[in-house]
């Protein structure tokens, strides 16, 4: 069978920066033609020396090590290397003359990502760049996107142990599986069950996501093995997950094609526990680096459309929304109520019982007007006592009773203020507007995508449902007012 599968990544180019270190000029020049066509910027060092004041004047994405060097062993300057914190992350392939188990073991304790013979195709050297650049990429976008949204609290380590890593062996039969097992159950602290690989993509959707999964392909049978590699990082479940790919035997096409279809690594002459261990170790330790880095780009991009005292949205994710909710509605010909919520007398609560016990008040406020309202329909603090609330609705009638709804909530009871033994009554006034009678008086066709149109919309709308809310407030508060249209 021809494995050749993917040839348009052959001429994939690489806009990055290497470093190529080799005190052998013929062996930098070697590298240099292998690479040269893929990376954008190649530079060449002779020594150890030489490496590290380029490093420090600007970080490649990628450090090549040749054999050893005039002043420092290789597999030392690469341990160096990455016991600096500048420079932990950076991806470092050793390449050396004769590439043995032995060679390629050392590498991988010393730090390194993967370890070459010299003469390894320059197909399969630029796949497995590929891979690890693809890895480097995501994380350095995550780290951009972090510190550009960085929010004062969120740019913390993430507290706690992490769990047990668990890993799922893909074997091609229960005796592989089972040898696999056994084998590297004794050099790794994770979590390992193995099922074959026809199993396994059958049952995906069951089974919780693995930190990461090895996936045992036959050279001469690749297709079910790729596939199940492809499904892995088709679903949203498993794309994170790491992937080590074993071949049985060494075989280059093989090869581009597991690391052009998403493999971060593979061993390409048979299991070896050791070297799937180390492969491993570093793997799981890079995903689950980036893994917090994910969840704190997501925590800074919450906190960001959320209001920090209620949980509630806030006025930068309202608008737009309601906006989208406005274009929605139109496009549909349906209709939706948009209400200004105002706390009364909340002045005086601060004052009688201080700022805190205004804070209590309104988390609890939030909290019941939130359980009146259905997932669909959009509740925000647009700032101090003021809400919004959208709701998706069939006409006027049926708004004001929401809004009435919410008035009753809001005063069914007195807030408690748990720590001082006190009650504070507390009562709402709201402004109702409905979408339809902006439609209408703007002429905006249903068909109409306009974002100025939309934004105008929500803008009139708003203003709407606060002039209704002065009509609430005069009218004695603790009531739901309609504007004169929907009225």
């Amino acid at each position: 069978m021809n494995l050749s599968l993917f040839p348009q990544f052959s001429g994939f180019l690489m806009a990055a920066h290497v470093l190529i270190v080799d005190s052998i000029s013929a062996n930098r020049i070697l590298l240099k033609v292998k690479l040269a066509s893929a990376f954008a910027h190649v530079e060449q060092a002779a020594s150890a020396g030489e490496a590290l004041d380029l490093l420090h004047a600007e970080t490649p994405d990628l450090l090549v090590l040749g054999g050893d060097l005039v002043d420092m062993p290789a597999i030392e300057l690469c341990g160096l290397i990455k016991e600096n914190p500048a420079f932990s992350h950076l991806p470092i392939l050793l390449v050396h003359t004769d590439g043995t188990r032995a060679d390629r073991i050392e590498a991988l304790r010393a730090g390194a990502d993967d370890a070459f013979e010299m003469s390894v195709s320059t197909d399969a050297l630029l796949a497995r760049i590929r891979s690890i650049m693809r890895v480097r990429n995501s994380y350095e976008e995550l780290r951009l996107r972090e510190r550009a949204g960085r929010i004062p609290g969120l740019a913390e380590a993430v507290k706690g142990f992490d769990s047990p890593a668990q890993v799922l062996i893909a074997a091609l039969n229960a005796p592989e599986g089972d040898q696999w097992t056994t084998h590297l159950k004794q050099m790794v602290p994770y979590g390992l069950r193995h099922q074959k690989v026809a199993e396994i993509m059958r049952d995906m959707s069951q089974f919780t996501a693995p930190d990461a999964i090895v996936i045992s392909l036959q050279v001469a049978r690749p297709e079910e093995a790729l596939r199940l590699l492809a499904e892995v990082r088709a679903r949203a479940a498993t794309r994170q997950a790491a992937v080590l790919v074993v071949l049985d035997e060494a075989n280059d096409t093989a090869r581009i094609n597991a690391l052009d279809l998403g493999a971060n690594d593979v061993i390409v002459e048979g299991f070896d526990a050791e070297e799937a261990a180390l492969r491993l170790d570093s793997m799981i330790a890079r995903k689950r680096m980036t893994d917090r880095l994910r969840k704190r780009v997501e925590d800074g991009l919450t906190a960001a459309v959320t209001d920090p005292l209620t949980g509630l949205f806030n006025r930068r994710y309202a608008i737009p929304h309601l906006s989208k909710m406005a274009q929605r509605a139109n496009s549909q010909r349906g209709d939706f109520a948009v209400m200004l919520a105002d706390l009364d007398h909340f002045k005086g609560v601060n004052d009688q019982y201080g700022h805190a016990a205004g804070d209590i008040v309104l988390s609890e406020i939030a909290r019941r007007m939130r359980r009146c309202l259905s997932q669909a329909d959009l509740i925000a603090r647009m700032g101090g006592e003021e809400f919004l609330v959208v709701v998706q609705t069939s006409d006027a009638h049926s708004a004001a009773q929401v809004a009435q709804r919410l008035c009753d909530a809001v005063g069914s009871e007195p807030v408690y203020i748990r720590g001082r033994d006190i009650q504070i009554p507390v009562t709402i006034s709201i402004g109702v507007a409905m979408g339809s009678d902006m439609l209408e008086a703007k002429g905006i066709a249903a068909n109409s995508h306009c974002a100025t149109s939309q934004d105008g919309l929500a803008s009139a709308l708003l203003d709407r449902a606060d002039k209704a809310l002065y009509g609430a407030k005069a009218e004695g508060r603790n009531t739901v007012t309609l504007s004169v249209t929907a009225a």
